[in-house]
Parts: structure tokens; sequence; C-alpha cells
């Protein structure tokens, strides 16, 4: 059933006075570039992790943010070499034009090894989300989100000139430590990691196919201050 949720990070003075300034400012509003994020997820004895990194303190966007590996569509990616077959597959559930599904594809492939070293085939991606970001960020960003079981063999590790750390961990025990303000986790974040705690294997989360709304959080003014709305599916 879809809701309309405001999150804890969004409620603060500190919100509320950046939303006023964009407010005052005349409400300019940048185009959103694309970009595609995976999650790599892996059955535990434990139960289902996924592969997260902390972004470094100087990033101009999400800086000290802990997110999944991904990053803006290049223009060379809409060129990555796709069987046609998983692009037309593609191309059914994203339906975006040709060209663009392609570029996703090809982004977050390349993104998933630049960033962790993890070799990923388009094939192996299964599309999630789609988040696009507040008008109100001077950075924005049409994100989709994917989620791909790691590969036997290979293993996410090192650290970029974007991230700082990286973690493999439950999602229930990420969104507690979002909650102890040990992890700072974005709203589609808190939302992924939800979705993926409610599968008891990486099997059964890569069968799922959750509708691919578009969620663009819109600001609200309340008698809390201005915040931020997200109408999820």
């Amino acid at each position: 059933m879809p809701s309309t949720r405001t999150f804890a990070a969004e409620v603060t003075p500190q919100f509320d006075a950046f939303a006023r300034r964009w407010v005052e400012s005349g409400s300019p509003v940048a185009e959103p570039r694309l970009a595609a994020t995976v999650l790599l997820v892996r059955d535990t004895e434990h139960g289902v992790e996924v592969f997260m990194q902390r972004r470094a303190a100087t990033m101009a966007f999400a800086a000290s943010m802990v997110v999944f590996p991904g990053g803006r569509v290049d223009p060379a990616d809409a060129q990555a070499p796709i069987d046609e077959a998983v692009v037309a597959a593609a191309l059914a559930r994203l339906a975006r034009p040709v060209e663009e599904v392609r570029g996703i594809l090809g982004a977050a492939v390349r993104e998933v090894w630049e960033e962790c070293g993890v070799r990923l085939t388009a094939a192996e991606l299964r599309a999630r989300a789609r988040w696009i970001t507040p008008a109100l960020e001077p950075r924005r960003y049409d994100t989709w989100f994917f989620a791909a079981r790691m590969p036997e063999g290979q293993q996410a590790e090192g650290t970029t000139s974007e991230t700082v750390d990286e973690l493999w961990g439950r999602p229930a025990d990420l969104l507690a430590a979002g909650v102890a303000g040990e992890l700072r986790l974005m709203p589609p974040t808190i939302v992924s990691l939800e979705q993926l705690a409610q599968f008891a294997t990486v099997e059964e989360f890569l069968a799922d196919e959750p509708p691919l709304t578009v969620i663009e959080p819109r600001l609200v003014e309340t008698d809390r201050g201005y915040v931020l709305e997200s109408d999820l599916p």
C-alpha cells in the first residue's frame, strides 16, 4: 500500500534553515543527472548481508553518508557491450528510451567495478527503485537502484578517492546503527534496507519486482518547519 513518509534527518532546525534559504533565494532547481547504484547482496549463516561504503567528508554530494556503490551515468556507458536480450528486458522494466537504458546499465556495472573491484554483468542486475534528488538540492540525481548477487570467488574491497570505509552488514543492523547515529543513511538507502530486511535469502530478494514508481521527495511547510515528504509505492 502506498505511503507518505518524512524521515528523521529531515525534521531538524538545520534542515528548516537550509530550506528557507532556498525558498528565499527564489527556489532555483538544478537539472538531475542520471545515476545508478547497486545493492550487492550475499547469503550468510546470519541472514542476507549487503555491501556499503562510507563517502568521504570532502564530497560535495552526500558527504560522510554510508551508501551502496554507484555514481552518475557517463556518455560512454551507453556504448558498453550488453546482450540485446538483456537490453530488451530492461527496456520493458524501466520503460525509458533505449540509449538511456543502455547508459544506466553500463554505469551500474562500471561503478561497481571502479568502487569495489567487483565484476558484474548487466544480466545480473535487478531493478529495485528510482529516486530523484529533491528540488532544493544544488546537486541532483535521477538514480536507478539495482540489486545483484555478490559473485562467487570475488571480493568487494578497496576505498577510493570518494570513500573512506567499507562494510558488509545485515539490513536490520545497519538500520539500527542509523537510528543510533552511528551511520548516516539517506532516505533512499533506508527504504532499500527496509525492503531487503523482509527477505530471508538473496534468491527471494532478487525474485522480487517492486513497482518502479518515481520517488521525488517534495518540500512541505509544517508547524515543525520545512520537511521533505516522500510518496513511497
